[in-house]
């Protein structure tokens, strides 16, 4: 499962969800941040608002914490997001000093805590290590951020019964198209 050292600062969802409704981000969803789709949907709305930002910050990305083993209520929508300008992806090991003692040049830093303010004033800049435990939320089989969910056909109880009929749900979405 993938564990994520990163240089950024957490966004709250609360904040993430008023940003989304206040500047109409139709392709964004706001307990999904990392899917491609809604991570391009937020990023070219910084573009868009903080342009000058966002020249600095080339390797921008959204990153979540997730755990799929935590069935939890709070689970399925953590307190916060993480909005990132380093993120290194720790396979097996790490040196952790090595990656953070490359550090994080002046204007990208100044950028950062720039957005921060925008974003989620008052969290604090800096190094986080993010466990992810889906890496499908980072992407999609299409590229779109879509779901990776395929629909396939499910015989209803007609059609495991022998009889020809396309009963079921299936069948009403179905002819409900027609």
């Amino acid at each position: 499962m993938p564990v994520y050292l990163i240089h950024g600062f957490r966004w709250p969802r609360a904040a993430i969800r008023i940003h989304t409704i206040l500047n109409n981000i139709d392709d964004a969803a706001p307990e999904y941040v990392m899917s491609p789709s809604s991570s391009g949907a937020y990023i070219a709305n910084f573009r868009s608002l903080y342009p000058e930002l966002l020249a600095e910050l080339p390797d921008l990305r959204l990153i979540e914490q997730y755990d799929p083993d935590d069935i939890s209520a709070n689970a399925v929508s953590q307190p916060y997001a993480f909005v990132a300008d380093k993120i290194e992806k720790c396979n097996l090991s790490l040196d952790v000093g090595e990656v953070m003692g490359k550090g994080v040049k002046a204007d990208e830093w100044g950028a950062l805590v720039e957005l921060r303010d925008n974003l989620a004033n008052g969290e604090k800049v800096g190094w986080y290590i993010v466990y992810n435990g889906d890496e499908r939320r980072m992407r999609s089989p299409g590229g779109r951020g879509e779901s990776s969910f395929e629909e396939e056909e499910v015989p209803d109880d007609e059609e495991r019964d022998g009889k020809k009929g396309k009963g079921g749900l299936r069948g009403l979405l179905k002819k409900s198209t027609r």
